[in-house]
């Protein structure tokens, strides 16, 4: 069990923004496409005021100084040295002194002071009633230990996103796992981890937008903290973080939202700010407890639209490699300075983006305070398995190598991105639909959720317990990659003993760590194949290639009959020896009929087993006979089958029966603890009506354009 509880305020929401330390006229410059003018100075106790002032939330994320800023700056934010009478001069840009802070000799000086400012930030807002937590902060052990003294108001470090994998050039390529990238990554962060646990930094979380986030989570680190619009679309954030914060016992969950800088549309369309209202709102009714705005409420940071204030401003002409982060060579921009403070009026402060960003965020904070935030997690009875290994980009796209291993990828191309990852596609499509609300732009980012609150669960190391899976899930359904083991079959077994709902496919109850999804040998498979007990068949190899699938007669349990087809497929089943009489065919080949989709129940419950060579990703297509434009495919039939019945007390459908596309524009959840259900319409120019099932009851619901309505969980608060 999580040693860290963090007690929420009263109005239940921990909500903020990024505090940068800013040093007026400098050059934050990572990359080409990145040259960020810093139009102002601020204090910190002035950045504490103006959160209070402009009613920016209960939360200050205070970034580490590693940006870029002066000697003034940092001894005032990081070292405090005017708490002992030193003073260090501000920048003279006319003589060039005074501008790099690792060549001032008053810090040099100081080195026990490193932390000093960090710990009189946290003091000072927490007298104020603003909690604090820190990104790429650094400290001395000193200083740090203190941190914790605020209590509730101190919230921990965040180390951001420090960690990605790396492949070791000494390992012969040939013989380079998955595990090995794994196992890499997990002991660089729990060493960062143990270390600032150890030293007091107290809970740690992690900023990313990486969907490998569970591995971080299983090396020790307390708190999800998700780069959403970095990641998307929303939901699936959502989902990943839940079903963590569910099955490590976390102490909660929460969202970075990177609106400013991920959004990319243009600052003058109203889509640009729907979609941060709507981020704000998802994120509140999906369980998050967390939600912090990176940037864009202080000044403007971000160039990634086309109508950015930044793209006026002049550019400082850089030769490869000459990109700086640490603010050692400001000598290079001076001469552009005065062109630039002409157009600071433009991204400062008082800027009109950086006033609407404020806005925004004034807005859903008076909401929160007024309304209240439901307490616990909502409702959710189905769970999509993340397979042990599953290392993708999660945003499927064939030219991303699987852990980054691009030199890898190039010598074996099975560790591109693929059929196994095409997968999380299906999953989007049926539980998570991004239809086309944000016109003429495409729309990544907001989903509908027609069957509920669907959680991700992760097989990282095999930690998952058949008792967990029992006691919040349904039905699991197996998506992506997946390395199984013989310790994981027996999880699965139990859990479906006990009366659960399984889907899985021959290639993700392999063993495989070397990305062999496609000429692997029965060998490989969990118990040579012989699935007998979990799934009612024996694997004897490889089958007949398939090119479409259909109903066997009079069978159209799955939502569809003969003729209809789905396909094109051309990929291979299994060869099969069925050892369950009871048995029972769902889907079947369209030459010979023999079985592709087979119901085998186990105990309480069934599993559905698609009898596949390869990934469920294969079947990512419906090109036939009866095909239609919004069809999910054959799994994604499956997967709405399974789903249909395993949901839970509160659920939407278009006409009383089905979720179809009136559903996808609908965010639903049920807060069984707190008695709340939320509706939430992701659509901002048309209004969206469903049936709203709840506890037996049914009543139609109606939602204006973007309405989001909170009421307590009866059919009689509907109106």
């Amino acid at each position: 069990m999580n040693k860290f509880k963090i007690e929420l305020p009263p109005c239940g929401l921990l909500l903020g923004s990024g505090i940068y330390p800013m040093s007026k006229d400098y050059l934050l410059c990572t990359l080409h496409g990145h040259q960020s003018w810093m139009p102002q100075s601020f204090t910190p106790q002035e950045m504490i005021e103006k959160i209070i002032e402009d009613n920016q939330g209960n939360v200050a994320q205070l970034w580490g100084t590693a940006r870029g800023y002066s000697p003034a700056t940092i001894a005032e934010w990081q070292y405090a040295l005017d708490e002992i009478g030193v003073h260090v001069p501000e920048p003279d840009w006319e003589k060039q002194t005074n501008l790099k802070a690792h060549e001032c000799e008053v810090i040099k000086a100081h080195p026990e002071r490193n932390g000093a400012g960090v710990l009189r930030f946290i003091r000072e807002a927490a007298q104020r009633g603003i909690y604090t937590m820190l990104i790429y902060v650094s400290a001395n052990p000193e200083w740090a230990k203190q941190f914790q003294n605020s209590g509730k108001f101190y919230l921990g470090y965040d180390f951001g996103e420090r960690y990605t994998f790396r492949l070791d050039d000494s390992n012969p390529l040939e013989k380079v796992t998955l595990k090995a990238f794994v196992d890499d990554l997990m002991e660089r962060v729990r060493e960062h981890v143990d270390a600032r646990r150890a030293a007091g930094w107290g809970p740690i979380y992690a900023t990313s937008g990486n969907f490998y986030v569970d591995y971080e989570i299983a090396a020790g680190t307390d708190v999800p903290l998700l780069e959403d619009f970095a990641f998307s679309p929303l939901n699936i954030a959502s989902a990943l973080s839940r079903g963590l914060y569910r099955q490590y016992n976390l102490p909660l969950w929460g969202s970075h939202l990177a609106h400013e800088h991920y959004s990319w549309i243009p600052n003058a369309s109203e889509h640009k700010w729907h979609l941060l209202r709507g981020a704000m709102y998802m994120k509140y009714m999906s369980g998050c407890k967390i939600i912090l705005n990176e940037s864009g409420n202080w000044f403007v940071e971000a160039s990634l639209c086309e109508d950015s204030p930044k793209h006026s401003l002049p550019r400082v002409p850089l030769a490869p490699g000459e990109a700086d982060w640490g603010g050692h060579k400001p000598i290079q921009y001076i001469p552009y300075i005065e062109d630039a403070r002409r157009h600071f009026g433009k991204i400062n402060y008082n800027a009109p983006i950086a006033c609407r960003y404020r806005r925004e965020i004034s807005d859903f904070y008076d909401f929160v305070k007024a309304n209240g935030t439901p307490q616990g997690q909502p409702e959710s009875t189905i769970a999509i398995a993340k397979g042990n290994y599953d290392l993708c980009n999660f945003r499927f796209s064939p030219q991303y190598a699987i852990a980054g291993a691009y030199t890898l990828a190039d010598q074996n191309p099975a560790w591109y991105e693929g059929v196994p990852e095409r997968g999380w596609n299906i999953v989007k499509r049926v539980f998570y639909p991004t239809p086309n609300v944000i016109d003429p732009f495409e729309n990544p980012f907001l989903s509908g959720t027609p069957f509920g609150q669907v959680d991700i669960v992760s097989f990282a190391q095999d930690r998952l317990e058949a008792k967990f899976l029992h006691a919040n899930y349904k039905a699991l359904l197996f998506a992506g990659w997946n390395t199984a083991s013989p310790r994981q079959y027996s999880i699965l077994t139990e859990y479906v003993r006990e009366g659960g709902v399984l889907f899985i496919s021959i290639p993700q109850l392999s063993t495989n760590m070397t990305r062999n999804f496609n000429n692997y040998e029965v060998g490989e498979l969990v118990h040579g194949g012989d699935f007998s007990e979990l799934c009612g068949v024996r694997v004897l190899g490889r089958g007949e290639r398939i090119y479409w699938a259909t109903a066997p007669d009079n069978n159209e349990k799955l939502g569809f009959r003969f003729p209809r087809r789905f396909g094109i497929l051309a990929t291979p089943m299994g060869k099969i020896e069925i050892v369950d009489a009871d048995i029972e065919v769902l889907a079947v080949d369209d030459e010979q009929a023999y079985p592709l989709v087979l119901r085998h129940k186990l105990g309480a419950g069934a599993v559905y087993f698609l009898n596949s060579w390869a990934y469920p990703g294969a079947f990512d297509q419906d090109f036939g006979p009866g095909s239609t434009r919004t069809s999910p495919g054959l799994v994604g039939m499956l997967y709405r089958h399974i789903a249909k019945n395993a949901r839970g007390l509160v659920w939407i459908t278009d006409d009383g029966d089905e979720p179809r596309t009136e559903c996808e524009y609908l965010n639903v959840s049920y807060f069984p603890e707190a008695g709340k259900i939320c509706l939430y319409n992701i659509d901002p120019a048309r209004q969206h009506s469903v049936f709203l099932h709840a506890f037996g009851r049914c009543e139609r619901v109606e939602l204006q354009a973007a309405e989001f309505r909170m009421f307590e969980a009866s059919i009689s608060g509907l109106r």
